[in-house]
C-alpha cells in the first residue's frame, strides 16, 4: 500500500472510529459530554444569526435573537462577526463544516506524521482518540480550526494567505497571531529588513482594525474574561501551584513565583544540555516539520504557560510529532527518544486521567470543595508530565529560534 492510500485508508478507519464514539455512551466515561454534538462552534454560528439579524452583540447580557436559543455572551474579537451568514449558510456551518473539520483534521494529521511503521501508527491513533483530542472533536473548538490553518500555512507558499489568516484569527483570538511566527522561516531567503517590512504592514492593518472597531475591543478587554480551566481537564503550568495550595494550604501566588522559576531554570538546564544538538538543527532548519514543530511549539508555550487551559489546547502538541519522529528516526538523537516516550506515556495515561476527571465528583463541606485523593494524584501526575514534557519542548523552541537567528543576520 502506497503512502498516500495508506494515510486515506487511515483516515477513514479513524474518522469510522470518532463518529461511532461521538454518537456511544462510551465517550461519556471519559469527557464531560453536553446534550448536543458541536457546541462549541453552533453557539458563534447563533452569534452570526443574531448579528446578521441587527442585534447588538456587545452586551454583558444574553441577548434574545428571538430564536428561542440560550446564545450565551458573545466572546470572539469583532472580526469574527465578518464572516457572511444567511439561511443556507447557517444550515452548512451547522451540519456539514464540524464533519468536513474533523476529516481534514484527522487527514491531515495523518499527512504530517506519515506513519512508517507499527509505533507510529499507534501513536498516531493514540494522538487523534485520546480524551483531550475527543473532547475538542465533540465541542468542535475553533482550536481545530487554527490547527487545519497552521498546517495549510506551513504548506502554503503563496504567502499573502498566510498572512492574512494570522492576522484575522488574532482579531477572534488572541493566541493564533503565533501562525505569523512562519513569516521568519516561509522562505529562507527572506531578508531581516523584509521580514521587518513585512511585520510592521501587518501590525499596522492589526492595530487599524482595533482603532476602528475600538469600541467593541475596549469593551471586551474591560467586561469580558476568557473561560479558563480550574481543577479539572486542566493544561497548564499553574497546575502544580493550583494543587500544592490546595493540599498544603500555601499561598497560591507564592507558588506561581516558585513554579515559574522552576520552569524557567529547568528548561535552561534543559537547553545546556541539549546544547551539542544545535547541529541536528541546523540541518533541518527550514523542512515542514521544522516549521510545524516552532509554530505548534509557541502556540503551546503560549497556552502553558499564560492561560489555564482546557486539555482540548493539547491538540497542538500534535504539530511537534512530525518533526520529532523525523529527527529520531535519522540521527537515533536520545533526547528525541525520550519525547517520543513521554508522548506515548502521556497519551495512555490521558484516559485513566479522564476516567477520574469524569467519575470522581466534587463534594461540598461548608461551601468548600473537597477533592478526594485519587483525584489529587491523577491530576498531579499529568501535571508533572505536562512540566517535562512542555520544560524539553521550550528548550528545544529557544534552540531553534536561536539558530534562525543567528542564520537570518549572518546573510
Amino acid at each position: 500500500m502506497t503512502g498516500r492510500f495508506k494515510n486515506i485508508f487511515h483516515t477513514l478507519i479513524i474518522f469510522i472510529l470518532i463518529t461511532s464514539l461521538l454518537y456511544s455512551k462510551i465517550l461519556s466515561n471519559f469527557i464531560w459530554t453536553l446534550p448536543e454534538l458541536f457546541l462549541d462552534l453552533k453557539k458563534p454560528i447563533d452569534w452570526l444569526e443574531c448579528h446578521s439579524l441587527g442585534f447588538n452583540l456587545i452586551t454583558l447580557e444574553n441577548v434574545d435573537c428571538g430564536t428561542e436559543k440560550n446564545i450565551g455572551q458573545f466572546n470572539y474579537g469583532y472580526a469574527f462577526l465578518s464572516i457572511p451568514y444567511n439561511e443556507t449558510l447557517g444550515i452548512f456551518y451547522r451540519t456539514y463544516l464540524p464533519w468536513i473539520l474533523i476529516f481534514l483534521f484527522i487527514y491531515l494529521t495523518l499527512i504530517i506524521i506519515d506513519p512508517k511503521n507499527k509505533p507510529e501508527i499507534v501513536l498516531t491513533y493514540l494522538a487523534l482518540l485520546n480524551p483531550s483530542t475527543m473532547l475538542l472533536i465533540e465541542r468542535m473548538q475553533l482550536d481545530c480550526l487554527f490547527y487545519i490553518a497552521i498546517i495549510f500555512t506551513v504548506f502554503n507558499r503563496f504567502y499573502f494567505i498566510n498572512w492574512f489568516l494570522g492576522v484575522y484569527f488574532a482579531l477572534i483570538k488572541i493566541y493564533p497571531i503565533a501562525i505569523l511566527i512562519n513569516i521568519f522561516v516561509e522562505n529562507k531567503n527572506r531578508s531581516p529588513k523584509k521580514i521587518f517590512i513585512i511585520i510592521l504592514f501587518l501590525a499596522t492593518v492589526f492595530f487599524i482594525y482595533v482603532f476602528i472597531n475600538r469600541e467593541f475591543y475596549l469593551f471586551m478587554l474591560n467586561n469580558m474574561l476568557p473561560g479558563k480551566a480550574g481543577y479539572h481537564f486542566l493544561y497548564s503550568l499553574n497546575a502544580i501551584p493550583k494543587i500544592f495550595a490546595y493540599v498544603f494550604g500555601i499561598k497560591y501566588q507564592i507558588l506561581l513565583l516558585i513554579f515559574y522559576s522552576l520552569f524557567i531554570f529547568t528548561t535552561i538546564k534543559i537547553y545546556k544540555r541539549i546544547d551539542s544538538n544545535n547541529y541536528i538543527l541546523n540541518k533541518e532548519m527550514y523542512t515542514n516539520d521544522s516549521k510545524l514543530f516552532l509554530i505548534g511549539g509557541y502556540f503551546n508555550l503560549f497556552l502553558f504557560i499564560l492561560v489555564s487551559s482546557y486539555v482540548y489546547k493539547e491538540i497542538f502538541l500534535i504539530l511537534l510529532i512530525p518533526f520529532i519522529l523525523n529527527i529520531k528516526n535519522k540521527y537515533q538523537d536520545k533526547i528525541f527518544n525520550i519525547l517520543i516516550y513521554i508522548f506515548v506515556i502521556r497519551y495512555c495515561y490521558l484516559f485513566l486521567y479522564a476516567y477520574i476527571n469524569v467519575h470522581d465528583g466534587i463534594t461540598f463541606i461548608d461551601n468548600q470543595r473537597i477533592f478526594t485523593n485519587k483525584f489529587l494524584l491523577a491530576i498531579f501526575f499529568k501535571a508533572v508530565l505536562d512540566f517535562a514534557l512542555m520544560s524539553i519542548v521550550s528548550a528545544m523552541l529557544y534552540m531553534k529560534t536561536k539558530i534562525y537567528i543567528l542564520d537570518k543576520f549572518k546573510k
